[in-house]
């Protein structure tokens, strides 16, 4: 039987009326629920605010100047020409001077041999718009920082945090100047630790970023990344990008090893490298789990340089590394960037994996100046072949028949190679376990070597 219209109209409104009510419900609970979400997240966005306000007057621009000639008009004399920007922070400050952290890259430019060379000026510009000379004070292309002054005293210096407590998900901000806009603040988190992008490679830098997903753009290079409770965990320092700007791939480099860089330089105008004397590689995950270990990827003690902090320590060729001073070592350039940023001379704990067992040694660095002399001295005492027409000298010792030749010489001019590198096989001849092996090479014109340098193996080819 089919409904009547006046019971099919009685229904229709009575829909009508109960769908405004229902919807008006839940839209008051979810305005409600909205306002004490918003109080909540009010919190997070002062924090933001704070930072700023605690960390902005000590970040700075950088800008660099180049005297340009026009060859074609003489007369027409130099001009100054802006060449580049970058950003900055306080680190240190008196009455009369403060001191700036900032990126090698931004204050250094390449020559054809790939060696850094000052501009013709640089110029600082202050939070409160006051622009003024600076100086350079020292630079260290491996870690790509620098320091730099200006004669302005009693400006706010930053405070530094411990980047080994970093952590993915945390929230931070990138502070800087970047495509000449002026000052910038951007957030985001930390989306990884102890990455390597490669880009310190062909300088053997050390690489060891903090990644973020905070916008860094160029300009951006050599500011500040901060913590949410603006202390610096990292000095922004590059990015992976197909078009040259932002995508969320940004490295910052961390603090612990920033602060003692600039520490070194303030001091000394140089860095005063730390080294323990060993070379290390990457060990498989399927080898680690034989070891007795987690199957994942671990780092190895390949071989122990006499005479060095490790080899007194008691340190053997073997040893996997578990951690550094409590921090567990999760990657070579881990490794690498903690020494690099132990102060010369403080003792490092490193946990070692040995014959199923865990055991601990003690280390105390030296300088790598310190190192060479050693090595000078231990290849004094070492057999050697010189190859003249390579500018190399290489040299056999108690280890060459498992880890190849030791490079006791190098001439200038000769680059990729330093002393203490070991010579694993030139492809032609095969094996390089003696110096007979190598002898050949005295009449070659052209040798294509095997080369392990920093735990890193490398093919290299020399000519006449």
């Amino acid at each position: 039987m089919r409904p009547t219209i006046p019971v099919l109209l009685a229904a229709l409104l009575a829909l009508a009326a109960g769908l405004p009510a229902g919807e008006a419900d839940g839209r008051t609970k979810a305005r409600e629920e909205l306002r004490a979400i918003e109080r909540q997240a009010a919190v997070l966005s002062r924090a933001f605010e704070l930072v700023h306000e605690v960390v902005a007057p000590s970040v700075v621009s950088v800008r660099t100047r180049e005297t340009v000639y026009n060859p074609w008009s003489p007369r027409a004399g130099a001009r100054e020409v802006e060449v580049g920007e970058g950003s900055g922070f306080v680190i240190r400050s008196d009455t009369e001077r403060s001191w700036i952290l900032t990126n090698e890259h931004v204050v250094m430019e390449r020559d054809r041999a790939g060696r850094s060379t000052p501009y013709d000026k640089l110029r600082v510009v202050l939070w409160d718009n006051r622009e003024v000379d600076a100086e350079y004070v020292g630079y260290d292309q491996k870690t790509d920082l620098a320091v730099i002054s200006i004669p302005v005293g009693g400006l706010p210096a930053v405070e530094w945090g411990d980047s080994d407590q970093v952590h993915v998900g945390q929230w931070v901000l990138a502070l800087g100047y970047p495509l000449g806009i002026g000052y910038s603040a951007s957030q985001g988190i930390v989306s990884a630790t102890d990455r390597s992008t490669g880009i310190y490679a062909s300088v053997g830098g050390f690489e060891s970023f903090i990644q973020t997903d905070a916008a860094i753009n160029p300009g951006n290079s050599g500011g500040p990344l901060v913590d949410i409770g603006g202390r610096i965990i990292g000095v922004n320092a590059n990015i992976v990008s197909r078009t040259g700007s932002n995508i969320g791939l940004g490295f910052a480099i961390p603090s612990n090893l920033a602060r003692r860089v600039a520490e070194d330089l303030l001091e000394f105008r140089q860095v005063r490298r730390a080294a323990v004397g060993v070379q290390l590689a990457s060990l498989a995950p399927a080898d680690a789990e034989r070891a007795g270990l987690p199957k994942a990827p671990a780092v190895r003690i390949d071989q122990v340089i006499p005479l060095t902090p490790a080899a007194e320590a008691g340190v053997e060729p073997g040893d996997v590394l578990l951690t550094i001073n409590g921090q567990r070592v999760q990657s070579l350039h881990h490794f690498r960037a903690r020494v690099a940023a132990a102060p010369v001379d403080a003792e490092i704990v490193l946990g070692l994996w040995r014959g199923g067992k865990a055991v601990e040694r003690r280390i105390k660095p030296i300088t790598t100046e310190e190192l060479q002399r050693r090595l000078d001295e231990a290849a004094a005492r070492t057999r050697r072949l010189e190859l003249a027409q390579f500018g190399l000298t290489l040299g056999e010792d108690d280890r060459s028949a498992r880890l190849g030749l030791v490079v006791l010489a190098v001439a200038p001019g000769v680059d990729f190679l330093r002393v203490g590198d070991r010579v694993l096989r030139e492809r032609a001849l095969g094996d390089l376990r003696t110096l007979g092996d190598a002898e050949p090479l005295q009449r070659a014109r052209e040798a294509s070597l095997q080369v392990v340098q920093d735990g890193r193996t490398f093919w290299l080819t020399l000519r006449r």
